[in-house]
C-alpha cells in the first residue's frame, strides 16, 4: 500500500506538500470549544464525542533504524513548527539498554542503568523527516550523528517565544527519577547547557513524558509531570522564573470503575482555543500493558476533565502494526496546516514493558478544532443551545456536515446560539463569541434522600478481628485475650484495614450517615486516631479524633453522613487524600475501613480490641 501510494506522488503534488501553510495556533477568548462544559447550556439528540484523526498512510515517517538508536523506548516526541525558518523540529528520547551500545557512548554513563541520549530531526514538509549531523556527541566514535544531549532522561523541549534573552532561547525539563528534575538552556535546541536542579519539586513526582510550556495568559512556566502514590497520576508545577517551582497535587486520575488497571501515564498540554488540551497517554495496566491517547480539557489548567473517558482519541492500531503496542502524542503547541490540526505522536509495535522496545515517529491531520464535538445521535437529529455569549466578531460555527446555527439576541448585549445537527453533521467549535460567565461549576448532584435504617451496628471484637481484618505486618492476639496487636517494622505507622461491607453504604447500611467506632490502646498516650474510608481499595478520605490515646483502652468514633458534598465533608473535619475520589462517590463505593494511631504516635505497634459500623438516623451525635 506504501509503495502504491508513493508511486502516485506527482513531482507537483510533492511540491504542494512542502508549500502547505503552515500557522502556529493562537488562543484567544473568543475562540469557544463545545467540548467546553460553559459553553454549553443544554443539549437535546447529540452526543458529545472525540474526534477521529486520519493517520498519515506513510507512517511511520521516522524509523528507529540508526545504530545509536538501540531502543528510542516511549519516544517522548517534543514537536515545534519553526516559523521564521520554515521549518519543523523534532526531539525524541532514545535509550541505550544492551551493554555493548552502552559501552559505545563517548565516557559511557548511566542514569536508572541505562545511557540516554536526546536525538533530533527536522523537516520542511512535516512528512519528510532527515536527521541532521550536528557532530555533538560520539557514539562508536563516530560524531556523525543527531545527538544533541545526554543523560537527560523524559525531557520535553519547547521554544519560548517570550524569552528575552537569545540563551534561554529553548528550554529542556526532564528527571533523573522521582524527585530529581533537572532543567537546561539552549539559544538554538541543538547546543544545551549543562543541567540545573530547580527547586519545589515532591519526591514524588517525575518518570514519565515531562513536558513544560510558558502559559500566554499569565506568563508563568507551566511543567506536567507524574506523581507516584502507589500508581499514577498527572500532577502539575508552575513558576516565575524556571527554577524556583510550585508543586501542585494530582489534576487527573483514572476513574473508580478503571482501578488500578488502567493508570493515567503522561499528559502533554497545549493551550488552545480559550482554554487548554492535554493529549492524556493512558496505561493499561490489566489489559496487555498497552497505551494509547485520550483527549483532557482544562478551563484554567488546573482543573482537568477527560472528554470521554475509555473512548481514545488516538487508539492503538492492529497487533503488531507500527503503533499497536503503545501511543505517546507530541508535545508542543497546536500547528494548523492546510486548515488541519497536526498531531505527531511516537508508535510503538510493542507493550509498555522493558527498555528494549523502539518506536517512530507518526503523523495524524485533525479537521479544524476537531478535537471533540457534538454529533447527531440518530436520523432525527438533534440540538444544542449554548450559553449567553458576548460577540467580539463575525461569528462562526466550525464542524463538519449537516448542521446550521440561528442566533437569539438576550439582554446587555448578549447573544446564545441555538445549533441544529443533523444526521451526520457534527459541531466542534465557536469563532467571535466570547464566555459570558467563566465559571465552571461542579456538576450538580441529586439531593441525598436517607432511607431506612437496613443495618444494626456490627461488632467486630477479636476473633473477628483476627479473621477479617490484616495488620500490614503482623496482626496477633494480645496475651490475655480481648484484644490483638498490630505490628508494624519500626519507623513506619502501624495500621489495620478490612475490607468489610465493601459495597454501597447508603443502601447497605441505610439511614443518614454511619458511625465508625474503635476501642484501642497505644504504648504511650497521646495518640489521635485516623479513620480512613477507602473508594474500593484505591483511594481514601480520613478523620481524626480530638481525643487522645492513654495506656489504657478508650473508645474512639467519627460519623460520616451520605448526603455531605465535598465541601460539607471537609468543614466536618474529613479531608480528601490527594488522589481521592468525591465524597458521595467513595461512600457509594466503600472498600475497606482503616484505624490508625496518628498525630505524633511513633511507635510500631498498637492494641485493638474492637471496631464497629453502624447506621445513624442524624449525624453530630458523635460519643465523646
Amino acid at each position: 500500500m506504501k509503495t502504491a501510494f508513493t508511486a502516485a506522488l506527482t513531482l507537483p503534488a510533492l511540491a504542494g506538500a512542502l508549500l502547505a501553510e503552515n500557522v502556529l495556533h493562537r488562543p484567544a477568548s473568543d475562540h469557544l470549544l463545545f467540548l467546553d462544559r460553559r459553553v454549553v447550556a443544554s443539549a437535546s439528540g447529540v452526543e458529545l464525542t472525540v474526534g477521529r484523526p486520519q493517520r498519515d498512510v506513510l507512517n511511520p515517517l521516522l524509523p528507529s533504524d540508526k545504530l545509536w538508536e538501540n531502543a528510542t523506548n516511549n519516544y517522548y516526541p517534543n514537536v515545534a513548527w519553526d516559523n521564521s525558518e520554515r521549518r519543523w523540529k523534532l526531539w525524541y528520547k532514545d535509550v541505550l539498554s544492551d551493554a555493548d551500545a552502552i559501552a559505545k557512548m563517548d565516557e559511557p554513563s548511566t542514569v536508572h542503568n541505562v545511557g540516554w541520549y536526546l536525538l533530533y530531526a527536522t523537516s520542511a514538509d512535516g512528512v519528510k523527516w532527515e536527521r541532521p549531523s550536528v557532530k555533538l556527541h560520539r557514539f562508536a566514535g563516530d560524531s556523525d550523528n543527531n545527538i544533541v544531549a545526554r543523560d537527560c532522561p523524559n525531557a520535553g523541549v519547547f521554544r519560548d517565544e517570550a524569552e528575552t534573552d537569545p540563551s534561554r532561547r529553548y528550554k529542556m525539563v526532564y528527571d533523573l527519577g522521582l524527585g530529581k528534575p533537572r532543567v537546561r538552556f539552549s539559544p538554538d535546541g541543538i547546543h544545551w547547557c549543562e543541567g540545573l536542579e530547580p527547586l519545589g519539586f515532591k519526591p514524588t513526582q517525575g518518570d514519565t513524558h515531562n513536558n513544560a510550556f510558558r502559559d500566554p495568559k499569565t506568563g508563568k512556566f507551566l511543567w506536567f509531570t507524574k506523581t507516584y502514590l502507589g500508581e499514577r497520576f498527572v500532577t502539575r508545577l508552575e513558576s516565575d522564573d524556571f527554577l524556583n517551582w510550585r508543586a501542585g497535587g494530582v489534576v487527573l486520575r483514572s476513574t473508580l470503575a478503571e482501578g488500578r488497571g488502567t493508570q493515567t501515564y503522561a499528559l502533554t498540554v497545549f493551550p488552545y482555543a480559550n482554554g487548554y488540551l492535554g493529549y492524556l497517554m493512558m496505561y493499561h495496566v490489566a489489559n496487555g500493558r498497552k497505551v494509547d491517547c485520550e483527549l483532557a480539557w482544562s478551563p484554567d489548567s488546573v482543573h482537568w476533565e477527560r472528554v470521554a473517558p475509555g473512548r481514545p482519541l488516538l487508539a492503538n492500531g492492529p497487533a503488531g502494526s507500527y503503533d499497536g503496542g503503545c501511543i505517546y502524542a507530541q508535545a508542543g503547541p497546536a500547528v494548523i496546516e492546510d486548515g488541519k490540526n497536526v498531531l505527531y505522536y511516537g508508535g510503538s509495535p510493542t507493550v509498555h514493558l522493558g527498555w528494549k522496545r523502539s518506536g517512530a515517529l507518526c503523523r495524524a491531520t485533525l479537521s479544524e478544532d476537531g478535537f471533540a464535538g457534538y454529533r447527531a445521535r440518530d436520523e432525527g437529529g438533534g440540538q444544542v443551545v449554548t450559553a449567553w455569549l458576548r460577540p467580539s466578531g463575525k461569528v462562526r460555527v466550525t464542524g463538519e456536515g449537516d448542521y446550521s446555527f440561528t442566533e437569539e439576541a438576550g439582554t446587555s448585549g448578549l447573544v446564545r446560539l441555538k445549533v441544529r445537527i443533523n444526521s451526520g453533521g457534527i459541531v466542534y467549535a465557536i469563532h467571535g463569541l466570547e464566555l459570558a460567565d467563566n465559571t465552571l461549576r461542579a456538576e450538580e448532584e441529586a439531593p441525598f434522600k436517607p432511607g431506612p435504617v437496613r443495618t444494626d451496628a456490627v461488632r467486630l471484637g477479636v476473633e473477628s478481628l483476627m479473621e477479617r481484618w490484616k495488620g500490614t505486618d503482623l496482626l496477633e492476639a494480645l496475651a490475655g485475650g480481648g484484644a490483638v496487636t498490630v505490628t508494624r517494622k519500626p519507623g513506619l505507622r502501624p495500621f489495620a484495614f478490612g475490607p468489610i461491607f465493601a459495597g454501597d453504604w447508603t443502601q447497605h447500611f441505610g439511614g443518614k450517615g454511619v458511625r465508625l467506632s474503635a476501642r484501642l490502646r497505644t504504648p504511650k498516650p497521646g495518640a489521635t486516631v485516623r479513620f480512613e474510608i477507602f473508594a474500593k481499595d484505591v483511594a481514601q478520605w480520613f478523620r481524626e479524633t480530638p481525643e487522645r490515646s492513654a495506656e489504657d483502652f478508650g473508645n474512639f468514633s467519627v460519623e460520616a453522613d451520605f448526603g455531605w458534598t465535598d465541601a460539607e465533608a471537609r468543614a466536618a473535619g474529613w479531608v480528601r487524600s490527594e488522589q481521592g475520589f468525591g465524597w458521595r462517590e467513595t461512600l457509594r463505593n466503600a472498600g475497606r475501613v482503616v484505624v490508625m494511631p496518628s498525630g505524633s504516635f511513633k511507635e510500631d505497634r498498637f492494641d485493638l480490641a474492637e471496631v464497629s459500623v453502624e447506621a445513624v438516623e442524624t449525624v453530630g451525635t458523635e460519643r465523646k
